[in-house]
């Protein structure tokens, strides 16, 4: 899927896009992503001149998309590991697991105990990533996470090294103007993004849903894509379980 195409949830007043993947969970290819893509940008643009004029508009663009979910080509993970040891990609992961607790929000630089923290699960998953990524032979340049301990602790257990910036830090907790700038500053960073190794932004559910175009990311799932220019196209995703 090129960035060109890829909205924002609220460009379209709430409504969501999807772009589905098998029973089996196995990734969509990167040709039918970008044959939605153009597809996903026809019915946006003529859904945002007519959206006052009725639900008949939304109802087709969902009708569409699932038209569009029928019939794909699937790629294993394999295929997307193979991808990363190529190099040039950037991996968006959701940090590892947690439980789910009051205080989920919480931020308390240098103070970790005061934060939600990975669970002895959580621990185990992030080590596991960075064995398979170890076992696929895929090259791991820089490692930007939120400032929250879980997304550094994440990075540190799976690939030894963890540099915190703002702009990965969860859309809820601070304005609505400054989330849409730190959704800029994360597309800025892919699209930048070249050379041998691979850059790993460790984050959290919304900041990775809202550029994938899913309704939620499991904890411990990564996306990979490919910086192209001024856009770039989702390889695909993959997820190790938390057990």
């Amino acid at each position: 899927m090129a960035r060109s195409a890829v909205p924002s949830r609220a460009d379209i007043d709430g409504a969501r896009v999807n772009v589905r993947y098998g029973p089996t969970g196995d990734i969509v290819s990167p040709l039918w992503y970008k044959f939605d893509s153009l597809a996903l940008q026809g019915i946006r643009n003529l859904m945002l001149t007519n959206l006052r004029g009725g639900r008949g508009l939304i109802l087709l663009y969902f009708v569409f998309l699932l038209a569009l979910s029928a019939g794909r080509a699937f790629a294993n993970d394999e295929q997307v590991w193979a991808a990363l040891s190529k190099g040039g990609k950037v991996i968006l992961l959701r940090h590892t697991h947690v439980d789910m607790r009051e205080g989920i929000g919480r931020l308390a630089p240098g103070n970790c105990a005061e934060e939600v923290n990975l669970s002895p699960s959580g621990i185990e998953q992030a080590k596991r990533i960075g064995e398979a990524f170890r076992a696929h032979g895929v090259s791991v340049g820089e490692v930007l996470t939120s400032p929250y301990c879980r997304c550094i602790d994440t990075g540190t257990l799976a690939f030894g090294r963890a540099t915190p910036v703002q702009y990965l830090r969860p859309p809820g907790t601070v304005s609505e103007d400054r989330a849409k700038l730190d959704r800029e500053s994360v597309i800025q960073q892919i699209l930048k993004h070249h050379g041998p190794s691979n850059l790993i932004m460790i984050t959290h559910d919304l900041n990775i849903a809202d550029l994938m175009l899913e309704d939620t990311v499991p904890m411990g799932e990564f996306f990979v894509v490919q910086p192209k220019g001024s856009d770039f196209d989702i390889i695909g995703k993959i997820r190790l379980n938390n057990q």
